[in-house]
């Protein structure tokens, strides 16, 4: 074995230490360009899912204004009150009204040949025929207006129904539109916090490539103050 096999003048003079802190130095600098790959591949990734949240919710979350404005212009619903103008004497049976006047001037011009008992028999008879008359036409007065208001009634209630309806759609669209303007909030509130801790990564990173390559630097130094005092 020869003499510069076993000593190496190189390292009198720090050369060999030289190559060491240079090798030490290539890989801290690989390794730190693998760390930077890393964070830009990161870095992709968050704005991949912020862009895929966004493209999925931001047309939905941005019409809360617009269906809040929806639901907060609805008028509550007003069928108003139910009016009849109807009277008992539009039920009235004309003919019957007049087969009770002849009778009545019948009776009246032949009074001279009945008896008055007999004539107020008829008379009675007649009011009787009368009043007969006038509570069916009552009877047909309130049946109208009881179907006239029953038809009112079906009709408000289509009405409240409707609203009901249009209610609450604008109310869901509205829920529906705030979940997606939460979930673009979350996952903003997530894509921030992810380059911040990507941002502390990468800074401490480098921060360590640094010291590290200083420290490699005083180490070479210091061999050559050994070497000349």
């Amino acid at each position: 074995m020869a003499w510069y096999d076993v000593f190496d003048p190189g390292d009198v003079l720090g050369f060999q230490q030289d190559r060491r802190v240079s090798n030490a130095n290539s890989a801290i600098q690989k390794a730190q360009d693998k760390a930077d790959a890393a964070s830009s591949a990161n870095r992709d990734l968050y704005n991949q899912f912020y862009n895929k949240t966004q493209s999925t919710y931001g047309d939905t979350a941005a019409k809360v204004d617009d269906y809040l404005k929806n639901l907060e212009g609805m008028e509550a619903y007003n069928p108003g009150t139910f009016e009849y103008t109807g009277d008992v004497n539009d039920f009235y049976s004309k003919a019957a009204d007049l087969r009770v006047k002849n009778a009545m001037n019948n009776l009246r011009e032949s009074s001279d040949i009945f008896s008055s008992d007999y004539q107020d028999a008829m008379a009675a008879k007649q009011q009787a025929m009368a009043s007969e008359e006038w509570d069916k036409a009552y009877d047909r007065y309130m049946q109208d207006r009881s179907q006239a208001a029953n038809e009112w009634q079906m009709n408000a209630n289509a009405g409240q129904q409707a609203y009901t309806n249009q209610y609450n759609q604008n109310k869901d669209l509205l829920s529906v539109a705030q979940n997606s303007q939460d979930n673009l909030m979350n996952a903003y509130g997530n894509y921030i916090n992810n380059m911040a801790n990507q941002n502390n990564v990468d800074t401490q990173n480098y921060a360590n490539m640094v010291q590290q390559m200083a420290a490699n630097e005083n180490s070479k130094k210091g061999v050559l103050g050994r070497l000349f005092g």
